[in-house]
């Protein structure tokens, strides 16, 4: 009986031994597999446990696990593509905290800063050398409203530009589950652009308009004589037609001339690019000047070489040496003057030079000759010579014809108007 007892005793507890070890067994397993990170170790693991308590217990810890590493890779995924696309904006994008640390930079603040790897964690203070825009970040986070602003900025080690224009979008960020401001975004917009373009059409109507005005007022005026004389002083009379006819035709001039402008800044639809000889074209512009070269005894001197033949636009070239021979003409007034127009062969590329030997551009002129109705003497009156538009139509043209102009000037010695265009190798 004794017996029986003690094989009813011992029968259960080798069972649970055996289970204990069962279990530890699959618990090594189990670790081993979440140690490894084996999903086939795990999936397999899982397809051979039973229905205990224990096993579905152990079946419930990998379903958690494979959901937990799926949400991982979900929130993995939805970073790489937020960092994409904000490291891939233009514009300059910074992260501050409310003790102005920076916490977040893409590329393009880096490089509009001269910061070589992202400030993290550093003082904004000591990184953007800007009063104007920490006053603006902290008022953002403590007033909790977005600030938009302004800012001229200059760009560190870019010596060769002047200071950029900036808009500073300013906006407070509250993270999740924090209820007060803890942090500022900061968008830097490069508009210097699209500002210089509004100053430029400022200019061009305002300008236009001072341009037009003048010959038209000189026109009325002379028109009101006219009418107050009744027209019986027959030589007057002649004098007065005389120089409305002149002022008329500058009007059509600045018109045309303007009309230019406007083709050429769509070139991608004016421009005829085809081979012709510019030789021929440069004797052609002189024989349509040659009284004003009569008038002032000047002379023109042409070196080409024996293929003269270019690839271009005619009608645009034509323009491009008549404005250039003949502002040489218009602003020297001393006789004997020599133009030169030469074409010098390259590899890559061919360089047209109108040079003369006259009174010079003064040097705080040269950066402005090619704009819009600028002119180097400002006192002519009602007696302008041009319509102030000939080198903006040359630089365009140019420009059109993926070309450069550049000039060079020793007041009272030369002036000297470079072209260079791309070589023409098929000729």
């Amino acid at each position: 009986m004794t017996f029986y007892y003690i094989l009813l005793i011992a029968v259960p507890f080798f069972i649970l031994v055996l289970q204990r070890k069962k279990n530890q067994r699959r618990i090594s397993k189990l670790a081993l597999a979440l140690k490894s990170n084996d999903r086939k170790l795990l999936t397999g693991h899982s397809a051979k446990a039973h229905h205990s308590t224990y096993q579905q217990l152990e079946n419930l810890i990998i379903d958690q696990i494979f959901e937990a590493e799926a949400l991982e890779k979900r929130v993995e995924r939805r970073e790489d593509l937020i960092t994409a696309v904000v490291n891939g904006l233009a514009d300059a994008v910074i992260v501050f905290d409310r003790g102005l640390k920076i916490r977040f930079t893409n590329p393009s603040a880096c490089k509009l800063f001269g910061w070589l790897a992202p400030p993290l964690e550093l003082d904004a203070v000591d990184y953007i050398k800007n009063t104007k825009l920490i006053k603006l970040i902290q008022k953002s986070i403590n007033t909790q409203r977005i600030e938009t602003i302004e800012i001229q900025h200059q760009i560190p080690n870019d010596s060769e530009h002047s200071a950029r224009t900036l808009e500073v979008e300013v906006a407070p960020l509250t993270l999740t589950g924090v209820k007060s401001v803890t942090r500022a975004r900061v968008v830097l917009r490069d508009v210097t652009d699209a500002r210089n373009l509004d100053l430029v059409r400022k200019d061009f109507v305002a300008n236009a308009s001072h341009e037009l005005r003048t010959p038209l007022t000189i026109i009325n005026g002379y028109l009101e004589n006219l009418i107050d004389s009744e027209i019986t002083d027959k030589e007057n009379s002649l004098k007065f037609l005389n120089v409305m006819q002149k002022h008329g035709n500058r009007i059509a001039r600045i018109i045309e001339d303007m009309l230019t402008i406007s083709k050429l800044e769509s070139y991608s639809d004016t421009i005829q690019i085809k081979p012709f000889n510019l030789r021929a074209c440069t004797e052609e512009v002189i024989t349509r000047l040659n009284p004003l070269f009569e008038q002032k005894q000047a002379a023109a001197e042409l070196i080409f070489p024996e293929n003269s033949t270019i690839n271009g636009d005619v009608f645009y070239w034509d323009q491009i040496l008549f404005n250039l021979i003949e502002n040489a003409l218009k602003e020297n007034n001393e006789p004997n003057l020599k133009i030169t127009v030469s074409l010098n062969r390259g590899t890559d590329e061919d360089t047209i030079t109108v040079k003369d030997d006259g009174v010079g551009i003064p040097s705080d002129a040269l950066e402005f000759i090619f704009k819009r109705f600028y002119r180097i003497d400002q006192s002519h009156g009602a007696d302008k010579k041009g319509t102030g538009l000939g080198l903006s139509i040359v630089k365009r043209a140019i420009e059109a014809h993926d070309g450069n102009v550049s000039v060079k000037s020793t007041p009272g010695i030369m002036t000297a108007f470079k072209i260079t265009m791309p070589s023409n190798k098929d000729q």
